[in-house]
């Protein structure tokens, strides 16, 4: 089934989908530049709020947001510092105009996993290699069910394809979606063409933050890849205070959940996978105690399976998780 001729901007909901959304972000007065504004706005409002209700203005204000809504907390860490008085964002989409971004990470797997599941999801499949190469986290497959089940293959059905034709059309409108083919954009060849990269920078994710912020992200997550995304931002802010975080009142952490992934729901058919809610909620309660009074936040680490955000992590939980997926 086409693109239906009077929404050139429409995008299917997966690759055989006869199913067409519009997402209202794409229209010209709808920039993802407004995202910021409308955070702000929001935080402005409900402050205001609380001095109607309660006769004086909050103490404190925090900001809270998982995906795109994370992505929206470190823009406000970056941009807001009277505002806000700390964030946790949970697996926040990273935006760099020069790479990486998302443009970059979905056309990959979108091209390679129909070959993929030809082959019956066979990890050794070439398609499999070059999945994998883009920096996805290793696929889980229950053969147990019929049709067998993948988690890759989850993935495809609800957000690569949809995900990726939602913000082609918003940067780079001109080119054919489907025609052409999502599994075929190739962002840096067309990130020169007039206004790609400079609508990309527009809202760029610059690590440059200015109250406390702590990253919670999953090493399964095959939609915001971590080593393209958390850790990328992780890089950013360590690029721009050139190894003097701890030094800084405004802090940084990345805490890297094993074998958690972007779907919470996932963890039924895939018990493999954990969940990350505990995580991100122990994370806000050190966020406040950090602020309010002055404990110092855990470092950067991988919470291993079954564990928890530690003080004291041992050496080999210091820093990045080393495998992606553990059984």
């Amino acid at each position: 089934m086409p693109q239906p001729s009077n929404d050139p901007l429409a995008c299917r909901l997966n690759p055989t989908s006869t199913t067409w959304v519009h997402f209202y972000d794409n229209d010209p007065a709808k920039p993802f530049t407004q995202w910021t504004q409308y955070m702000l706005l929001t935080a402005t409002l409900a402050q205001q709020a609380a001095k109607v209700s309660y006769n004086h203005f909050p103490q404190r204000t925090y900001a809270v947001g998982t995906s795109n809504g994370g992505y929206q907390v470190r823009r406000a860490m970056e941009e807001a510092p009277d505002l806000f008085d700390g964030g946790v964002d949970w697996e926040g989409t990273f935006i760099d105009p020069s790479g990486p971004n998302i443009l970059i990470d979905l056309p990959p797997a979108i091209k390679n996993f129909p070959d993929y599941a030809a082959s019956g999801f066979n990890s050794s499949s070439q398609a499999a290699q070059n999945i994998l190469a883009a920096g996805y986290p290793p696929d889980i497959v229950n053969r147990a069910v019929s049709p067998a089940d993948s988690l890759w293959g989850r993935y495809n059905a609800q957000f690569w394809e949809v995900t990726a034709c939602q913000w082609q059309e918003r940067f780079d409108p001109t080119y054919p979606t489907y025609t052409a083919g999502l599994g075929n954009y190739n962002y840096l060849a067309r990130m020169h063409l007039p206004g790609v990269f400079e609508s990309l920078a527009a809202v760029e994710t610059t690590g440059k933050i200015k109250k406390p912020l702590i990253t919670v992200a999953g090493t399964m997550d095959a939609l915001l890849v971590i080593k393209h995304q958390a850790r990328a931002y992780e890089a950013a802010v360590n690029a721009s205070r050139k190894g003097n975080n701890d030094q800084r009142s405004a802090q940084y952490r990345l805490y890297e959940v094993q074998n958690g992934n972007h779907i919470e729901a996932y963890v039924v058919p895939f018990p493999q996978l954990v969940v990350i809610q505990p995580h991100a909620q122990k994370a806000f309660d050190l966020l406040v105690d950090h602020v309010e009074s002055n404990s110092p936040l855990p470092p950067s680490q991988c919470v291993p399976k079954g564990g928890a955000i530690s003080q004291s992590p041992g050496a080999s939980h210091l820093g990045n998780c080393a495998d992606l997926f553990v059984p």
